[in-house]
């Protein structure tokens, strides 16, 4: 029985630190929809972009770092290991927009928020 609670508890604990670290995420992404959208309005160029992409939005970027890298270190990575792979995770949320911005920019298409 006791074994049971205690699946049951971490099952909690797990879906709920992953549903922190998505919400983090989307919370990112949104932040670069924006930027992106009011990039692409002002027609700045995409090496000016990306250069610019990079620091936009900090404080979602830090946010969306420190839940991954909670949430890696509770399922057992050292301190190393979860910031590297957090760090990871939202250079590869940014890179979506880098790397899509002369294609927004050439279709005069804009990206989408995540809801």
């Amino acid at each position: 029985m006791i074994g049971l609670l205690s699946i049951a508890f971490f099952s909690t604990v797990s879906a709920a630190t992953i549903e922190d670290a998505d919400t983090a995420r989307v919370a990112y992404s949104n932040c670069l929809v924006e930027f992106t959208t009011a990039q692409l309005d002002e027609k700045v160029g995409t090496g000016t972009f990306k250069k610019a992409a990079a620091a936009a939005c900090p404080s979602e970027r830090t946010a969306m770092i420190a839940s991954i890298k909670k949430d890696e270190m509770e399922f057992g990575s050292s301190e190393d290991e979860a910031s590297s792979y957090a760090k990871e995770e939202a250079d590869g949320v940014l890179f979506s927009f880098t790397d899509g911005y002369a294609g927004y920019a050439s279709s005069n298409t804009r990206p989408v928020k995540e809801e």
